[in-house]
């Protein structure tokens, strides 16, 4: 159940993110999906893509899913988590009330892709050949 929460928590924010900056904060995902045992990294990769746009993403989801690489069930709550967090995401940019500028939007997608660049770098780091 606790990992439900946690998914749920996950798409909210993810979606909220990406209506707020318009790109989609994929290390978010990689990095917390390692905390919830979703599988191994190619299992993650291939949920994400899952999560992603399905239509554009098609080719490389059949290929995940014949390597069996996709947990369907964390899938479905982030698209569903993903889809409310966005909407929200897109409402509080358009909103006149928040006055969100373009500046803050830039420096938020600066700061999310930072954090992101720095964490997959240390990981990176950290694999053993």
């Amino acid at each position: 159940m606790f990992n439900i929460i946690i998914l749920c928590l996950i798409g909210l924010i993810s979606g909220l993110l990406m209506g707020l900056t318009g790109i989609l904060p994929l290390g978010f995902f990689i990095i917390l999906f390692k905390f919830l045992d979703v599988g191994d990294y190619k299992t993650i990769l291939g949920t994400v893509l899952y999560v992603l746009l399905f239509p554009l993403t098609f080719g490389s989801i059949w290929e995940f899913y014949k390597a069996k690489k996709i947990n369907f069930f964390v899938g479905n709550i982030l698209l569903i988590t993903m889809v409310i967090g966005s909407y929200i995401g897109s409402k509080l940019v358009l909103d006149e009330h928040f006055q969100i500028t373009e500046k803050t939007i830039k420096y938020i997608t600066a700061v999310m892709t930072f954090i992101f660049s720095i964490v997959f770098f240390i990981t990176a780091y950290n694999l053993h050949p």
